[in-house]
């Protein structure tokens, strides 16, 4: 009857792991001597046509105005094309919006660092966005990964 029971409860677990949901990548951001990883804020059903968001996976470091924001992607996003974006305050409080280049797998991109103009006053937010091509040409950001700054 043990025997039963185990091979009962293992054959459970084996099915409810696998109809567990897929393990969304990881984007890891380091500032300032602080460093914090997350999965997707917001992706995106392209079959279905709807935006899936998870606030609780926005990020929030404390960074000291001029320091770096380096960015690390796994090879989920790094074997296809991603970029970031950020947004900034410039030297007279104007906001900035920003962004680097595309990578693509060809590149061999799997981090980035990020840094402001020199006079900038504060990094606000950086994301680092997924990019698919529908119908292999138009570009679509189908994942976003989040980080937001709070001054020290």
């Amino acid at each position: 009857m043990r025997r039963v029971l185990i091979a009962t409860v293992a054959s459970a677990v084996a099915v409810l792991a696998g109809c567990a949901a897929p393990q969304q990548p990881e984007v890891t951001f380091y500032t300032d001597g602080q460093s914090a990883a997350t999965t997707p804020r917001v992706r995106f059903d392209l079959a279905e046509g709807r935006a899936i968001r998870d606030e609780g996976a926005l990020v929030q470091l404390k960074t000291r105005q001029g320091a770096p924001v380096q960015i690390s992607v796994p090879a989920e996003l790094s074997d296809g094309a991603w970029t970031v974006s950020f947004s900034y305050l410039d030297a007279t409080g104007n906001r900035v919006d920003g962004g680097s280049k595309a990578f693509f797998p060809k590149d061999e991109q799997h981090a980035f660092t990020l840094t402001l103009p020199p006079g900038s006053r504060r990094l606000l937010l950086v994301s680092v966005q997924q990019i698919v091509f529908l119908n292999g040409i138009e570009p679509v950001v189908s994942a976003y990964w989040d980080m937001e700054t709070v001054e020290r």
